[in-house]
Order: C-alpha cells, then sequence, then structure tokens
C-alpha cells in the first residue's frame, strides 16, 4: 500500500507542475518592450520627414518647417487606425484646432505606424463605421518606425506607437511630454492650458501655480526666497523666552502676555521633560533647570 502510493505521488507531480505553469502563462500576458526614450524636455526634437495624410491628399510633412515658420507644434502619437480610443482624440482636436492654429499658432499633428493609405482609408470612413469623417489634421504615416522610435514612442514587441505627446517651441525645444495609458483618451482643454503656460512664461518670464488658467498670475520664480539672515542669540534663555510665551497658551490657542511669560521664566522654568501643549505644568526652581544649560554658555540658534 505504501508503495502504491508513493508510485503514485511521483507520478502526479509533474502533471501538476505542468498544469500550473500553463495555468500561469495562459494568464499572464507577456510584458511589452519599449524603446528607450532619446528625447527629455529642454532637449532639442529631433527631425523628421514623413508622408502625411492631410484633406484626402499625401503630402510630406516635416518638423523642422513648423519651426522654421516660428509655429508651436504638438506632436501627438497613437496607436493604431480604427481603433476605439484614437478616433475620439483625433476628432476632438480637430473641431477645436483653430484655437491651436489662430489663438496660440500652434500646429498639430497625428502620427501613427499605420500606413498612409491606411491612414487615408480611415479619415474617408464615416463615424458610424468606426473612421474619421473627414478631419483636417495631419495623420503622418510612421511604417518604418523611424519617427516612433527617435521619440522613444516606439512598443517594440508590438509595432505600435504608445499614446504620447510632445509640445515643441519655436526654436524646436521640447517643452513638454505626456503619455497616456493606452485606453486612456487625453484631453484637449489640458493640451491647451499648458500650451498657455508655457507661452505666457516665455512672454513674461513667470512661472505658473497649479491649476494655473489663461488671465491668471504668473509667479515670479527668479528671486532667491529669503528673509534675511537666521538670528544668532547670546543665551539660552534669550532664545528660550519667544518659544516658551508661544508655547504656553490656554485651552483656547490664546497665547499669555509676554509680562505673565516673563514672571514664568524669572522665577522658574517648566520641567524639559514635560509638553508644554499638554496642560499639565510642573514647575521647578530656576537654579536647578538652568543650571546645566547656563554653565556652558551655550548659544541657542533661533528659528
Amino acid at each position: 500500500m505504501e508503495h502504491s502510493v508513493s508510485q503514485r505521488t511521483i507520478t502526479t507531480l509533474p502533471l501538476l507542475s505542468k498544469t500550473t505553469d500553463e495555468s500561469q502563462s495562459a494568464t499572464t500576458p507577456p510584458q511589452p518592450t519599449f524603446t528607450m526614450s532619446q528625447v527629455a524636455v529642454g532637449q532639442t526634437a529631433p527631425d523628421f520627414t514623413a508622408t502625411a495624410v492631410m484633406d484626402g491628399r499625401m503630402k510630406e510633412l516635416s518638423l523642422s518647417a513648423y519651426a522654421d515658420a516660428g509655429h508651436w507644434t504638438c506632436l501627438v502619437f497613437f496607436p493604431r487606425a480604427f481603433s476605439y480610443i484614437c478616433p475620439t482624440e483625433i476628432r476632438a482636436f480637430s473641431a477645436r484646432l483653430e484655437e491651436f492654429l489662430y489663438s496660440r499658432t500652434c500646429a498639430v499633428a497625428f502620427i501613427s505606424t499605420d500606413s498612409e493609405h491606411t491612414l487615408r482609408a480611415w479619415n474617408h470612413t464615416s463615424e458610424m463605421e468606426g473612421g474619421l469623417g473627414g478631419v483636417h489634421v495631419p495623420l503622418v504615416s510612421d511604417c518604418n518606425h523611424n519617427v516612433s522610435r527617435k521619440f522613444g514612442m516606439l512598443i517594440e514587441s508590438e509595432g505600435v506607437a504608445q499614446r504620447g505627446l510632445f509640445i515643441i517651441d519655436p526654436k524646436g525645444v521640447v517643452r513638454n511630454i505626456s503619455v497616456n495609458d493606452a485606453d486612456i483618451g487625453r484631453s484637449v482643454d489640458e493640451v491647451l492650458r499648458l500650451l498657455d503656460a508655457l507661452q505666457f512664461k516665455d512672454q513674461f518670464g513667470e512661472g505658473c501655480a497649479a491649476d494655473w488658467k489663461k488671465g491668471d498670475a504668473g509667479v515670479k520664480t527668479n528671486g532667491a526666497i529669503k528673509e534675511g539672515p537666521i538670528e544668532v542669540k547670546k543665551s539660552w534663555t534669550e532664545w528660550a523666552r519667544p518659544k516658551l510665551a508661544r508655547a504656553w497658551s490656554g485651552p483656547s490657542g490664546a497665547s499669555i502676555s509676554v509680562k505673565s511669560a516673563n514672571s514664568f521664566i524669572g522665577p522658574s522654568t517648566p520641567s524639559p521633560l514635560v509638553s508644554p501643549t499638554s496642560h499639565s505644568f510642573s514647575f521647578h526652581p530656576i537654579e536647578k533647570n538652568f543650571e546645566a544649560a547656563m554653565s556652558n554658555n551655550s548659544i541657542g540658534v533661533a528659528t
């Protein structure tokens, strides 16, 4: 009987191990591999020339041409045509294209690894059938993956671009980079807000606080934030008196008067082992509490 159980155990272990491995491989998708980004904020954007679909026609698009014309550029990478999220983004940007071009002198171009023929067919397809329905923004074909790889947006294992966005100024310098989850579309309002903030900074030399919007005041960031040198007290008592006066307050939170504070500090002082905020004060003779601190003429630093 024992021999039979032992044999049964030995023969079933490999089967259990194999089943576990198969289950893990079936439930765990392979991890995508990405191109390491060679572009960072503050660096010059890599130039490129590619074929773009514009108003149903195929044209040559060069990134440097926008900079030569003194334009800002919003370079928008998207995964693929005939998908779910991408057409909603492109239609949203196209509907507000005038706010980019005329109000902010910013060109918008969308890039994917689809061929130019796929992009043109997608643009001609109606919205009801999953197409764009005729948008007026350039759709750049990066079927050889050169542009996506230059900007670090290519998912090598899938051959598609990440959902990334680059804002490039007229000098060709990258000013903002953002990358979304593949299933999360971008906000046109937020891109316009970032563009406004960058142009405001260039015009006035001031920063923009959190949630800054066009028309809000800027923040001066070129001055040193200092309020003078640290004040050094000559004695421990001189340093401690204002601190104890602030700490000794009643239950209402109102500090006691300076006269009362001086009367406390004069003849006696609270034990350093008792927290002033506990409202349970224990006073001891000053010679016992100050003896150690005053004997070495220690100097306190006001903070």
